[in-house]
């Protein structure tokens, strides 16, 4: 039997450094209405930042406002101990744009199908892949997709884009993302999927709709710090037990031969040949038995 519709959410957005683009998504959570159409959806917010400057100018009164964690497993674990009992948390990333009906589709997804312990959506465009999304392109891509009729699709996943998922808290009410993953948390999605899947079935639901701009981050940018996690993260997962031996390679072989690839010439020659070096260096401490994500933190 489906369970009743009146699931409860909370929102938790973290972010860093980052005002303008939080206060856009902010906004766009706010617009967020019920399956009806017409009525304002109600959820709690909670706004994870670690210091008063990355906070936009104004916050709606639903939003809660936790400061003075830094690094986005440790903000999002800051947010969940403020959702208030929610049955489901959504997370967003600051630079989603998110279509208005996207976390009432998923509350009615999860009330249709109670096997299934966590979400994630259908990207429209994705910026992370393709270069950085205008609000103008990403806007004019959701109002297009909202004049589909609702397909009611999903595939059965095993990952949760870290940019738009959400889960049911019941399904493990301790689960917390990896603190030790710091900063930018390399795979923290990925290592958040593969623990709570053990307890029921993951879903990629495609009436539940975003568009991840990609804009440009500070922790993409520290490309010593990013090509260290882009070795050491998968091995340390893979030694904590979160990803099998397969994955783990895999998420090593992807980043780094891109930074081998591109590092010969081009306009991008000089921060992959940062991100080689610290993949070689991540590597040289994991062959020396430190297996040490942290370590970003003094590079």
């Amino acid at each position: 039997m489906p369970e009743p519709l009146e699931l409860t959410a909370a929102v938790g957005m973290a972010s860093a450094g980052r005002p303008a683009l939080l206060a856009t998504v902010i906004l766009n959570l706010d617009k967020q209405r019920s399956l009806d159409g017409a009525s304002p959806l109600e959820f709690i917010g909670v706004v994870s930042v670690p210091d008063e400057k990355s906070l936009p100018e104004q916050l709606s009164s639903r939003w809660k406002l936790v400061t003075g964690t830094r690094g986005l497993a440790a903000q999002r674990n800051a947010a969940l101990e403020h959702t208030g009992g929610s049955d489901v948390v959504f997370f967003f990333d600051d630079d989603a744009v998110i279509r208005p009906d996207y976390v009432a589709k998923g509350l009615e997804f999860f009330a249709a199908h109670p096997d299934v312990v966590g979400i994630t959506g259908r990207v429209l465009l994705d910026g992370a892949t393709t270069g950085e999304i205008s609000e103008v392109d990403a806007a004019a891509a959701l109002t297009q997709s909202e004049s589909q009729p609702s397909t009611g699709t999903w595939t059965e996943t095993r990952e949760l884009y870290g940019c738009n998922f959400a889960f049911r808290v019941s399904a493990d009410p301790e689960i917390r993302f990896d603190a030790r993953l710091p900063l930018y948390s390399w795979l923290e999605d990925h290592d958040f999927a593969r623990r709570l899947m053990r307890s029921g079935k993951l879903a990629r639901v495609d009436d539940c709709v975003i568009v991840h701009r990609g804009s440009s981050s500070g922790g993409r940018q520290a490309h010593t710090r990013l090509g260290y996690s882009q070795m050491m993260n998968p091995i340390y997962l893979w030694r904590k037990g979160s990803f099998p031996l397969w994955l783990a390679a895999w998420e090593i072989f992807r980043p780094t031969a891109k930074n081998l690839a591109r590092s010969i010439g081009g306009s991008e020659a000089s921060w992959r040949r940062q991100r080689l070096r610290a993949n070689a260096m991540a590597l040289g401490d994991a062959v020396r038995g430190r297996v040490t994500p942290e370590r970003i933190l003094e590079l």
